[in-house]
């Protein structure tokens, strides 16, 4: 399941405050960060839906190559 995270929210949360604090996993690939606050929190998941996108749109040109391959060669034949 892409875009899958667990998160574990430390102790000292405390979000009145603001303070976020614990551990992030991301499901498919393992990735995980031990954060410290909301700003590394949502950077990691900011990297990681960019990593998903990136790897969408690779997928989708490496797709997009082998259509027109396969409509080159039914053409030429």
């Amino acid at each position: 399941m892409r875009g899958a995270f667990v998160v574990r929210l430390g102790r000292k949360t405390n979000p009145s405050n603001g303070h976020f604090e614990g551990c992030i996993e991301e499901i498919d690939s393992g990735k995980e960060l031990k954060f410290q606050s909301s700003t590394e929190l949502l950077r990691f998941l900011g990297e990681r839906f960019q990593a998903i996108l990136v790897e969408g749109e690779d997928k989708a040109g490496k797709s997009m190559t082998r259509a027109k391959r396969a409509n080159k060669d039914s053409a030429s034949g």
